[in-house]
């Protein structure tokens, strides 16, 4: 039933009044045009024929045909209770209900509530947080701290590392998202990270000394005033291609930040809240403590939300005159937080995980077994990463028939997502929502699709 209120014109959807617009039938073709007029040409979307989503549950998306997809990538690895969870969906409309917004001045409930839960699943010793509203404000504001905290300017990060797309986020990330009018900043520094499919120094793990990892003495002896502020890395890189090194990776270049008085922050944006399966946190499989984690993606399962949680005595100086958002810490974006990290807790999420991750994991293996295009099948729990290859020798990309795969899988019913310096990594990274059926018809999907991009090699 259509009125007319404020001289707008809005419509009776379950008995309140949503505006018009927003209910309207477009068709595909009038969305992409509206967006070719009115967008930046920074929109981008997946597949040569976009898709347009209306509706979604579970793993399940809708687009406007009423055609369902499974998602693998939940989103770009964010929607990690799924697509219209009810209890997410009831919490944020309770939210909405009450008070969407006031800003951090003033005291509110949910970021109270937010602030306790995640000093209760951050690992030991990690209390004090800061909310943001992404990944790339917390991994700034992160540094930020501790960059004042030790009073130096260097920060090392990962090669094919990435951490956000403003300023030093950008600059700290290497997995191909430059232009060529930037350059890295004075205090920036890079270290090798354990590919150990592409070793960078030709050898091949356990008989490797962990070459990769020992290296960071080197960078940081000739490359900085033999001291650092922080060193930085994603436990499993998510844009670089679903790398993970091995754990001692990790415990050796703790060890070396350590020798250095550096802070250690796992980028844990896309590996956090259970996504690994199992524990909460990607580093926790590591058995590094580290002194910042930072999040974004599925802390919010949709709702922008990011942040960080810290060491009190790092967190001390860093005060009201160092930073502020005008949006974090927002009522609605806490209560959502809050609401994930429930349905992580009730829904017994991290076993989950790790259960269906491996379920998948051993389907990717076997899939490995039958087609060559497959080089390497890597990562844990929900973040997964299948290497396409032109050439099992010479590991040449196969970043062409990564699209053919794409394709297939989408006129299929099936969405991954792609990485990779060389853009030939599949992502795997599903709401954590997902069932065992859907697992098993996502791999069959995907099988046929390898062998239509095999016929095109």
């Amino acid at each position: 039933m259509l009125y007319l209120k404020n001289q707008e014109a809005v419509i009776v959807v379950n008995n309140e009044l949503v505006p018009k617009d927003l209910t309207k039938k477009y068709s595909q073709k009038e969305i992409l045009e509206i967006e070719k007029k009115y967008l930046a040409p920074a929109v981008g979307h997946y597949y040569e024929d976009p898709v347009l989503f209306v509706d979604g549950k579970g793993a399940i998306l809708k687009d406007s045909s009423g055609k369902e997809y499974i998602d693998l990538f939940a989103g770009i690895c964010t929607t990690i209770t799924g697509y219209n969870h009810p209890r997410y969906v009831a919490t944020i409309q309770w939210q909405a209900e009450h008070l969407v917004y006031t800003s951090s001045l003033y005291s509110t409930i949910p970021y109270a509530v937010l602030v306790k839960q995640l000093a209760e699943i951050a690992p030991k010793g990690l209390s004090h947080s800061f909310i943001v509203n992404s990944g790339s404000e917390a991994n700034e504001a992160a540094l930020a701290m501790v960059r004042k905290y030790t009073g130096n300017p260097y920060i090392i990060a990962c090669q094919r590392g990435y951490h956000g797309r403003t300023t030093l986020a950008r600059e700290l990330s290497s997995a191909g998202w430059r232009t060529f009018s930037e350059a890295h900043p004075s205090g920036v520094r890079f270290t090798p990270y354990g590919y150990c499919y592409r070793c960078h120094f030709g050898k091949e793990h356990p008989d490797c000394d962990m070459e990769c990892a020992h290296y960071l003495r080197e960078v940081i002896r000739t490359q900085t005033n033999k001291a650092i502020a922080a060193f930085i890395a994603e436990p499993i890189q998510g844009v670089g291609g679903i790398v993970q090194p091995p754990a001692e990776y990790f415990q050796i270049v703790y060890e070396i930040v350590k020798e250095y008085n550096g802070v250690y922050i796992s980028d844990e944006v896309q590996t956090g809240f259970g996504r690994t399966g199992g524990k909460w946190w990607g580093i926790q499989h590591t058995g590094v403590s580290p002194d910042i984690i930072t999040m974004a993606k599925g802390f919010g399962s949709g709702i922008p939300i990011g942040g960080f949680v810290s060491r009190p005595e790092i967190a001390a100086n860093y005060t009201v005159t160092d930073a502020f958002a005008t949006f974090g810490g927002n009522p609605l974006s806490c209560a959502a937080a809050v609401a994930v990290i429930e349905i992580i807790r009730e829904e017994n999420y991290l076993e989950k995980a790790a259960k269906l991750g491996a379920l998948l994991k051993k389907n990717m293996e076997e899939l490995k077994e039958d087609h060559k295009i497959i080089g390497e099948v890597r990562g844990q729990g929900m973040m997964l990463g299948i290497e396409l290859v032109r050439d099992q020798s010479t590991k040449e990309p196969a970043f062409q028939e990564l699209l053919t795969v794409m394709e297939t899988c989408r006129e299929k019913g099936l969405l991954v997502g792609k990485g990779g310096l060389d853009n030939n990594v599949i992502r795997l990274q599903p709401p954590l929502e997902i069932t065992e059926e859907q697992v098993s018809q996502a791999s069959e999907i995907f099988d046929e699709a390898l062998t239509k991009a095999e016929k095109t090699m």
